[in-house]
């Protein structure tokens, strides 16, 4: 069985670079050398909001009660994914702590590895441009509020928030009324309802090949944004506003957030083959799908001329697009890992629970 590490389910270095002097004779280029001697490269990252705080996607659920169709949570999502200008994790390198033993009479000590020290404050910092109607601010600063009110520090779920338990049902009860369209939902109090969480991956070369992944858990705002909207200047000149969204958080890595990141990268890999552009030309060319020859009014009223410079049948091109094969790696019991398998809770002695809602909580 293959050992598992850090880089299980996603790239691994395959070279071999024993046989070779490296720096000490000389480098060069020659193509063997090259094929063991392949350089990380970096700043080609992405991050996937998978799951966004509870409270607020609900509040914000809007008729059809589905956050990832409403405008607030499916904008903030889009923007924070695709059109961010930066990612800054701040993971931090662990440190091994030690305990001296010493002894003998010239009193030397020897360290001896202890416990394994994480740094403490941990962030998730993502750069954005605010848009006119200002969607990211209002949605990130609403996240804060809905967590602690700013005037009085409670906290509402700007009106979620469960007030008392039904004697006779005994479901929590919402404090105010839903308003039409919105929710009917009565939440405890708790953190579980609160945070967000992002896949962060590194992409190789291709783009289509993950080089490294680790998940950002427990993801809440650290501070509210946009009031520099409000500052002024002499100098005559303006900005694009930019957001620095920063969250709280704890960093994990593991094999089966590997296997996640794989999954999500074959089936969303974007493409980037400049001889492959399809600029949506087409419909100027003809007037629907169907037509084999060009027939808009814009070129000769639609007429063919009779004299062509190139004689062609240029339409829309083909666009590529990612084929999500299924992946295998190496587990614990030599299994392939399933879709399924992201979806238990792993008990003693390989006993599993579905987990067929993460925010499902005992009842009463």
């Amino acid at each position: 069985m293959a050992a598992i590490s850090f880089q299980s389910g996603i790239r691994s270095y395959t070279g071999d670079l024993t046989q070779y002097t490296g720096m000490l004779g000389g480098l060069t280029p020659d193509i063997h050398t090259l094929r063991s001697l392949n350089p990380e490269t970096t700043n080609r990252v992405i991050c996937v909001m998978y799951r966004g705080p509870f409270f607020l996607m609900h509040y914000f659920g809007g008729a059809d009660k589905n956050a990832y169709t409403n405008k607030e949570f499916a904008t903030y999502k889009k923007v924070v994914e695709y059109y961010n200008t930066g990612i800054t994790p701040n993971i931090g390198d662990a440190s091994l702590a030690n305990a001296q033993l010493q002894g003998g009479f010239a009193g030397r000590s020897i360290p001896i590895p202890t416990t394994q020290n994480t740094q403490a404050g941990q962030t998730l910092t993502i750069n954005v441009p605010e848009l006119v109607g200002r969607p990211m601010s209002n949605f990130h600063n609403m996240w804060i509020d809905g967590i602690s009110d700013s005037i009085t520090g409670l906290t509402t779920y700007h009106g979620l928030v469960a007030g008392s338990v039904d004697q006779t049902t005994k479901a929590p009860q919402r404090i105010f009324k839903p308003v039409e369209g919105q929710a009917d939902i009565a939440l405890e109090p708790s953190p579980a309802w609160e945070v967000a969480e992002f896949l962060i991956i590194a992409l190789d070369r291709s783009g289509a090949r993950v080089e490294g992944a680790v998940a950002a858990l427990g993801c809440v705002p650290a501070n509210k944004v946009g009031n520099d909207l409000f500052t002024s200047n002499a100098q005559g000149s303006s900005a694009i506003q930019a957001l620095p969204l920063t969250f709280n958080c704890q960093y994990v890595q593991s094999a089966y957030i590997n296997d996640l990141a794989s999954r999500y990268v074959k089936q969303f890999a974007v493409f980037g083959n400049s001889l492959n552009f399809n600029p949506g030309a087409g419909d100027a060319f003809f007037k629907d799908a169907s037509s084999e020859r060009i027939d808009t009014e814009m070129f000769n009223g639609g007429a063919r001329p009779y004299l062509d410079g190139v004689q062609s049948g240029l339409g829309n091109a083909p666009v590529m697009y990612a084929n999500p094969q299924q992946l295998q790696r190496d587990g614990v019991a030599n299994k392939a890992v399933t879709i399924e398998d992201h979806s238990q809770i792993y008990g003693d002695n390989g006993v599993t629970h579905s987990i067929a809602n993460p925010y499902e909580t005992t009842a009463e």
